[in-house]
């Protein structure tokens, strides 16, 4: 083929090309006709006709929808944290004095009463010094008791009576410094609770620097963590809490805040929180590590379904049923919890949002809402169009 028959074909196909684009745009190709114009859907989903007005949104049959009562709900933030638990009372004993152990009258587990007798001392020097005390006293009262039936008849001068008035109170404070050193050598029950291990023996020498045992009163566990400075406000004593434990997965006590740290520490930025958590069964030990959860009430919001939100080019919005139509609301997400998202924007309780059926719906549009919770279905009224078209 030449060049010029190349030429004239290529003028040709661009001839018809231009003129099927001019016919397109002008409505007049044949497969076209009778169609009808071509809808445009805009963000909101109305629809326009080219060469003809668009019909007012509320015209047409109410569109089937569910929708959902706004609740209000409270903007609780949980704190958590890992604490240490000890026992509300707990102790390591130690022998207040030197000495041989004579008997341990106690085993690890045992539960014990204040007073009871643990350890013994060997004590039979103790013994002896407390009796040659009571034979003092007791000759220094007879000593006195002479000089004082004798004093009458001249025999005696008062201050020999005072002397000897004197000598019985230092005979008697040697009989009670003599006991307190024989109570010494016996180890007692400070209050009541559980024995750890015994670290001593019978027959063992020991000191005052000697650890005989632990004891613990485990009937409450106290349980000391950490919080943020940022809560500092949302944390108050007598505030209810729950733990949980690794030591016994699965299971959850509860309890209270029993005190609070006078100040911030500057450089972890925490204060310091005490819970107290009771333990009738005694299952909590101390030592054991906590998880702790710490409910702060926060501002109250509407809350919605999750899948009723909505996001567009201006937004986050709902639709709101008001009367017998749909309306767009813009709103802004606080929070999601369980299911639901609490919302900040004009939306209040007991509003009617649309769940489900949201694809076809514009400002406006009539709705016929199945209201989800409630007891029978609630359909919102239905205009009447007078064109009766869609």
């Amino acid at each position: 083929m030449s060049r010029m028959v190349r030429l004239i074909v290529i003028l040709v196909v661009a001839v018809a090309i231009g003129g099927g684009l001019i016919a397109y745009r002008d409505g007049k190709l044949p497969f076209l006709s009778g169609d009808g114009p071509i809808i445009v859907q805009n963000e909101a989903g109305s629809g326009t006709g080219a060469g003809s007005p668009a019909k007012p949104a509320s015209s047409g049959p109410a569109l089937p929808v569910i929708a959902e009562h706004a609740v209000l709900t409270a903007d609780n933030t949980v704190v958590e944290a890992v604490g240490t638990g000890r026992s509300a009372m707990g102790v390591q004993l130690y022998p207040p004095v030197a000495g041989e152990v004579k008997d341990v009258l106690v085993h690890a587990g045992d539960q014990v009463k204040r007073g009871q007798v643990l350890l013994i001392l060997d004590s039979a020097r103790e013994k002896l010094a407390r009796d040659l005390a009571a034979v003092q006293v007791r000759d220094a009262k007879q000593m006195l008791d002479r000089y004082e039936k004798a004093r009458p008849k001249g025999a005696v001068s008062d201050s020999e009576v005072d002397e000897a008035r004197t000598a019985l109170a230092e005979a008697r404070i040697r009989l009670d410094q003599a006991g307190v050193d024989l109570d010494d050598r016996t180890v007692l029950a400070p209050f009541d609770g559980m024995m750890g291990i015994p670290a001593v023996e019978a027959g063992d020498r020991i000191d005052k620097t000697t650890m005989i045992a632990t004891l613990d009163n485990v009937d409450s566990v106290l349980v000391d963590f950490e919080v943020s400075e940022t809560r500092f406000r949302g944390v108050q004593p007598g505030q209810s809490l729950r733990v949980e434990t690794w030591s016994l997965p699965g299971e959850k006590f509860e309890g209270v805040v029993d005190a609070i740290g006078s100040r911030v520490d500057p450089e972890s930025r925490t204060f310091s929180v005490r819970a107290r958590i009771p333990n009738p069964s005694g299952r909590l030990r101390s030592g054991m590590s906590f998880a702790v959860y710490i409910d702060i009430a926060g501002k109250s919001y509407p809350s919605v379904p999750e899948i009723s939100v909505l996001w567009g080019d201006g937004g986050t919005y709902v639709w709101r049923i008001e009367g017998e139509k749909a309306s767009r609301v813009p709103v802004r997400v606080v929070k999601r919890t369980n299911g639901r998202i609490l919302l900040d924007g004009p939306v209040s309780q007991g509003d009617l949002i649309v769940v489900e059926g949201v694809q076809r719906l514009r400002p406006g549009r009539n709705v016929a809402a199945t209201i989800r919770g409630d007891d029978q279905q609630g359909i919102a009224q239905r205009s009447e169009s007078s064109d009766g078209g869609s």
